[in-house]
């Protein structure tokens, strides 16, 4: 089975409540339609739009199915999450007023929802930044106590390619982490191959990417790369990983009987770690757009509950997909 397919099928299955905050975007109103028509989730919209149940009308959209939640309106959740928040920020010298006024902003509302089990996680970004986003979900959701570090993840499905998992990878960090160190970089790849193995269900195999494969290079960059492979080994001792690895030594197998014959890794890995945020961005779009790989992400991870961000030039298809990666990732 195709795996978007296959995800889709399993988001089915598990029919988690996901909330949607950018309701004024018709592109989430249309993905809406999707996801309910084909039963993916059961989606909760904030909206204080009047106007709300005519733009769904306008595209077919029945809002009978879909909980509509009013930030503004609702003021019982309003002064909880507000409460919350300030409980939460004070030590940071944030205010009540300072507080109410973040738990304004729908994306803090839809996270402080998923804090509080009333959605199981939340997809944003189609009218905010990642920072945006990437801020809601660490002050309101928290990190993982096991990691500690929020990081993001893109699945990438590259048509008739040979290498990673017939085409499959997850690229990581490619969001969040300007200049990971090695301790970040070796929590990136543990968040990275979990989340390979629970969309993918195959086994990860975890490169950590350089300019440099085994020593054929020396500097401070891939010492930091050598390092967190040590930290990896010593935190995370199941985990299949090799490093530091040039991209071509990591997937392609005759590359890597030249550079790195003695890997388990080289020449089969599916979980590419870049080794900075400038080559993780510029390394999932490159693929993106010269390869035409369907890319899903990204994905946050490392924090308790999931959520995805998006692109602001996502398409329906993607919220889509976002919504439906973030169901399975739901621990039950």
């Amino acid at each position: 089975m195709d795996i978007l397919k296959k995800i889709h099928q399993r988001a089915k299955e598990k029919k988690r409540k996901i909330v949607l905050p950018e309701t004024d975007d018709a592109r989430v109103l249309e993905a809406t339609k999707v996801v309910v028509e084909e039963g993916l989730a059961d989606v909760i919209l904030l909206s204080s739009d009047n106007a709300l149940k005519s733009k769904a009308d306008s595209i077919g959209l029945n809002l009978s199915s879909v909980k509509i939640v009013n930030p503004k309106a609702d003021q019982q959740l309003l002064k909880k999450f507000t409460t919350e928040f300030y409980e939460l920020r004070k030590h940071k010298g944030i205010t009540m007023e300072a507080a109410q006024q973040q738990i304004g902003h729908f994306v803090y509302f839809a996270a402080m929802m998923v804090r509080n089990g009333l959605a199981d996680g939340f997809v944003a970004g189609a009218g905010h930044t990642t920072p945006d986003v990437a801020k809601a979900a660490i002050y309101c959701i928290g990190f993982t106590e096991k990691l500690k570090t929020i990081s993001s993840s893109f699945l990438v499905i590259v048509p008739d390619c040979e290498y990673g998992h017939h085409g499959i990878f997850i690229f990581s960090d490619c969001g969040i982490v300007p200049d990971p160190s090695a301790a970040q970089l070796a929590n990136i790849a543990e968040s990275a191959a979990e989340i390979f193995g629970l969309l993918v269900e195959e086994k990860p195999r975890v490169a950590l990417l350089s300019f440099s494969s085994k020593g054929s290079a020396n500097h401070p960059l891939v010492e930091k790369v050598v390092k967190a492979k040590q930290i990896i080994n010593e935190k995370y001792p199941d985990l299949i990983v090799d490093g530091e690895l040039q991209l071509d030594a990591a997937i392609v197998p005759q590359v890597a009987k030249i550079k790195a014959p003695q890997s388990d890794v080289a020449g089969s890995a599916n979980v590419l770690i870049f080794p900075g945020l400038e080559s993780g961005n510029i390394g999932y779009k490159l693929v993106q757009r010269l390869a035409k790989a369907q890319v899903i992400g990204p994905m946050m991870t490392g924090l308790r509950k999931p959520c995805s961000d998006l692109s602001r030039g996502c398409t329906i298809d993607e919220i889509v997909n976002a919504v439906c990666t973030t169901a399975i990732r739901v621990v039950d």
